[in-house]
C-alpha cells in the first residue's frame, strides 16, 4: 500500500481535520515530558496534527511525522493559526525514520503502531528505541482488540485486515498485554493500563542503556 492510497490519506483529503481535541490524559502526558525535561518531542503517526499542535503551545520544540501529505498540510494549517511552530515530515513509521539517532528525548504515538503487519511493527518499535536518547520517554497506545461490527480477515496471528470502513485493506495487529511486554523488552516498562473496555492499551516506556 503507497502512500497516496493509504485509508487515512483518503479520510484527510475527503474530511480534512478530523480530529480536533486532544484525547483525556493528555494532560498527564504533558506533566510527564517536563518532569523529565524533555525538549525535542517526536508525535509518531501526528495526522491532522493534534497533538503536534497542542504540544507546541505546551512550549515543546515538536517534530509530526506522518504518511499522509494531506494530513500533514492540515496540520501546517493549524500550527499558523495557532502561531506556533513544529516540524513536519512526510515518512512511513512503517519504515526507517528519517532522523539520526538519539535524536528525541520524548515521543507520543497515539493508535498508530498497530495499523501494520508484525514484522513491520517491530521495525518501528527498533526505531523508537534507536531515534529516543538515552533516558528518552515515551508515550505509545495500540489496539487491545478488533472494531466490534465489522468483518475481518486474519492475515497472520494476531493481524486482521478490515474487509471494508474507512480502514478497508489496511493490517491491524491486536496487542495483548503481554505481547506487548515481549516486543518492548529492550525498554524500561514503566506502566502499562488498559482503556476504553479493553479496546486500547496504554504503556510508557523509556530507553535506559547503562547509567542515565
Amino acid at each position: 500500500m503507497n502512500a497516496a492510497n493509504h485509508p487515512w490519506e483518503l479520510i484527510y483529503q475527503r474530511e480534512g481535520r478530523v480530529f480536533i481535541d486532544p484525547p483525556l490524559g493528555f494532560k498527564a502526558v504533558v506533566k510527564e515530558f517536563v518532569q523529565h525535561q524533555c525538549h525535542l518531542i517526536l508525535d509518531l503517526g501526528c495526522g491532522n496534527g493534534r497533538h503536534t499542535v497542542a504540544l507546541a503551545k505546551e512550549g515543546f520544540n515538536t517534530v509530526g511525522l506522518d504518511i499522509s501529505s494531506s494530513g500533514l498540510r492540515i496540520s501546517h494549517t493549524w500550527l499558523e493559526e495557532e502561531g506556533v511552530q513544529a516540524g513536519l515530515v512526510n515518512a512511513d513509521a512503517r519504515n526507517c525514520f528519517p532522523f539520526k539517532a538519539n535524536s528525541f528525548d520524548g515521543l507520543l504515538s497515539t493508535q498508530v503502531i498497530h495499523h501494520a503487519l508484525l514484522a513491520d511493527v517491530r521495525t518501528t518499535i527498533a526505531e523508537i528505541w534507536r531515534v529516543l536518547t538515552n533516558g528518552g520517554i515515551a508515550f505509545v497506545t495500540v489496539a487491545g482488540r478488533k472494531q466490534e461490527g465489522e468483518e475481518h480477515e486474519e492475515v497472520e496471528p494476531g493481524t486482521y485486515v478490515p474487509l471494508g470502513g474507512t480502514e478497508k485493506g489496511l493490517p491491524h495487529h491486536i496487542f495483548t498485554e503481554e505481547e506487548l511486554r515481549l516486543e518492548f523488552k529492550m525498554f524500561q516498562i514503566r506502566e502499562i493500563s488498559q482503556r476504553d473496555e479493553g479496546r486500547v492499551i496504554a504503556l510508557w516506556i523509556a530507553k535506559i542503556v547503562g547509567d542515565v
